[in-house]
């Protein structure tokens, strides 16, 4: 079966090693990293296998990450970076309207090489301390969610629910997509996302 490739247009190895070429070529390894993971697990995946995607050699891929460690926990950061970006809220929308900017955001990005990683991969497979840092990076997202329910409940926005079970449910239904979806093939990620806050949220609205 051929490997995937990344998609970045021309590859960044084809020219000259400028230092203003450098961040370009650490994107392209994280982004061939998270597909490897992805795709076949941390453990199944090697440093060979991610220079072979990108077709350079095995000593070219160490100038850009230290092991294979250094880049889990750079896709890791990423993708928690992504999903915990402060997003424009309006001052004035109630928590429903901002949990579903919130959600749509946390959709969105799931359906990315950098969220599926985090999704899809078990904080069991990784070392004490990445594992941690995945564990707790979830957390933050968990407990965002929770308050925005909260407030949506005290706004009168959102029905009352069982606050952490609404969480749990949230979360693993969006968590699924990375599950089933493959970028080019029916909707974009911004559709998906949209369906998922819609149908969501038609459950969290006072009856």
């Amino acid at each position: 079966m051929a490997k995937a490739t990344v998609k970045s247009g021309a590859s960044p190895w084809a020219g000259r090693d400028r230092s203003s070429e450098r961040e370009a070529k650490r994107e392209a390894v994280l982004h061939a990293a998270a597909q490897a993971f992805g795709r076949n697990g941390y453990y199944r995946t090697s440093l060979d296998d991610i220079a072979e995607q990108l077709g350079i050699t095995k000593p070219t891929l160490y100038y850009y990450a230290k092991n294979k460690e250094d880049l889990i926990v750079a896709v890791m950061e990423r993708a928690l970076q992504q999903m915990l970006v402060d997003l424009p809220f309006d001052p004035h929308s109630s928590a429903y309207e901002q949990l579903r900017v919130f959600l749509r955001n946390y959709a969105e990005i799931s359906a990315t090489d950098f969220g599926m990683c985090l999704t899809q991969l078990s904080s069991a497979d990784l070392s004490d301390s990445v594992g941690r840092g995945v564990r707790d990076g979830k957390a933050t997202i968990d407990r965002r969610i929770r308050d925005l329910l909260s407030q949506g409940i005290a706004d009168g926005s959102i029905a009352h629910c069982d606050v952490k079970l609404t969480a749990f449910m949230i979360a693993g239904a969006i968590n699924g997509i990375g599950r089933w979806y493959r970028a080019g093939e029916g909707l974009d990620t911004a559709s998906i996302a949209e369906i998922y806050v819609n149908q969501l949220g038609a459950g969290l609205r006072p009856r």
